[in-house]
Formats: C-alpha cells, sequence, structure tokens
C-alpha cells in the first residue's frame, strides 16, 4: 500500500504548481459580465464581414447569440463551455458556420473569468448588403424614447450602485439593437460603487423594451444621478 501511496504523491506534487498557476491566472482577471460579453461580441464585426466574403452570402442579416457557462474551477473563457448560435437572414448556413466558428474562436482568447453563466446578443448588419426596408407600422427610433426610459427606471438603476455619501453622477453607455434590446456595454461609475454594480445595472437595461427601434446598434449616452442614501 506505501509503495502505492510514494507514485500518486509524486503525481500530486508536479500538478500542484500548475493547478495553483491556473488559479492564479484566474484571480488576476476580470470576471465576465453581460456588458463585457456583449462587447466582445460586438467586436467581430470584422469576422462576420469577412465570413459574407468566404462564403459569398447573399444573407444582410447575421444575428449572434452566445452563453458562457463556468466550466470547472478556476473557470475562464478559455476552459468554460460556449455556446455560439447564429441565424441569418436569409438563411446561409455556411454563413452561419462561419461566424459560428469565429466568435467561438475569439472569445477562448479573451482574458476574463466565468463566475457565472453570462448571455449575450448582436445582430450584424452586413457589409455591401441592402439593407430590408422598414415596415410601414414600424415606430420610428428616438433617442428621446430611450432617454425617459431609462429615466423612468432611474430608482431601480441607483439601487444598484449602493453608493452611500454625497451625490453624484453616473454615465450609462448604452447600445440599443434594432429588435428595440437595450445592453449596457460600459459605464463610468463613482467611487464606492457596489462591485456587482456593473452586472446589475445590465439586469436592469436588458429589461426595457422600447417601441422605436434603430436600423442599426446606436450608442446612447445616459447620466444617472447618484442620490445620498
Amino acid at each position: 500500500m506505501s509503495r502505492l501511496l510514494v507514485p500518486l504523491a509524486a503525481l500530486l506534487a508536479v500538478l500542484a504548481p500548475e493547478h495553483a498557476s491556473a488559479q492564479r491566472h484566474a484571480d488576476r482577471v476580470p470576471d465576465l459580465h453581460e456588458g463585457a460579453l456583449s462587447q466582445l461580441v460586438l467586436g467581430q464585426q470584422r469576422a462576420v464581414s469577412r465570413c459574407a466574403r468566404e462564403t459569398d452570402s447573399s444573407a444582410h442579416l447575421a444575428e449572434v447569440r452566445v452563453r458562457v457557462s463556468p466550466g470547472a474551477a478556476p473557470a475562464t473563457l478559455y476552459s468554460s463551455p460556449i455556446r455560439v448560435v447564429v441565424r441569418s437572414r436569409g438563411r446561409d448556413g455556411a454563413l452561419e458556420a462561419c461566424v459560428r466558428r469565429a466568435v467561438h474562436a475569439a472569445l477562448r482568447r479573451a482574458p476574463y473569468a466565468v463566475p457565472r453563466t453570462v448571455r449575450a446578443r448582436h445582430t450584424f448588419q452586413i457589409e455591401g448588403r441592402p439593407e430590408p426596408p422598414l415596415p410601414r407600422h414600424a415606430t420610428p427610433y428616438s433617442e428621446a424614447e430611450i432617454q425617459r426610459a431609462l429615466t423612468a427606471r432611474g430608482r431601480a438603476l441607483q439601487r444598484c450602485l449602493g453608493v452611500a455619501g454625497l451625490p453624484e453622477e453616473a454615465t450609462l453607455r448604452v447600445a440599443v439593437e434594432p429588435s428595440g434590446r437595450l445592453v449596457l456595454t460600459s459605464a463610468t461609475l463613482p467611487s464606492g460603487a457596489d462591485r456587482d454594480a456593473l452586472s446589475c445595472l445590465n439586469r436592469v437595461i436588458t429589461r426595457i423594451r422600447v417601441r422605436g427601434a434603430p436600423a442599426r446598434r446606436v450608442t446612447v449616452v445616459h447620466r444617472l444621478g447618484v442620490r445620498q442614501r
């Protein structure tokens, strides 16, 4: 029995530094949240255009949905399960497969820890393809509507910050999708904001729906006053 324990102890001694190194790496990288994942997906515009050229696709839009789930500890994008779903309009299987591979490979290389399941979605306009006309009944896009919707959710957004003390201001950069969906892409927060403020803010913002949607993704800057608690 003692002779069996010696090789096992030797194996553990070899693996321990490698595991510790991986754990230290996971501790150094930032946590993945909805806004960060959305930015990573948005950054694949050139890859989508390249895939359209390589496959000679006639599709004019490609919707990309991503779900990342934490893998074995220490969970990072390199080791965690990544699910990428691509739907093009009109449907083109070769384009969808190419975009799926490109997005998956790009996410694998991104330096983020994955503490929980995170989702993102983006619709890409394919370069050089004509946009379909807007339906006649569609409500025109208005930034004022976006600002009103964000202001209406002001109390919920302020609770995410959890800041006490003198009133300050937070700057939120919110992307508006052609579907009318809102996503927080980045934020400048006051000192003392809660650690999970970005994730909380994005959860509130993604629940907002507006009637008027832009033809392409646009970014709106919203100033959020932080009230004294």
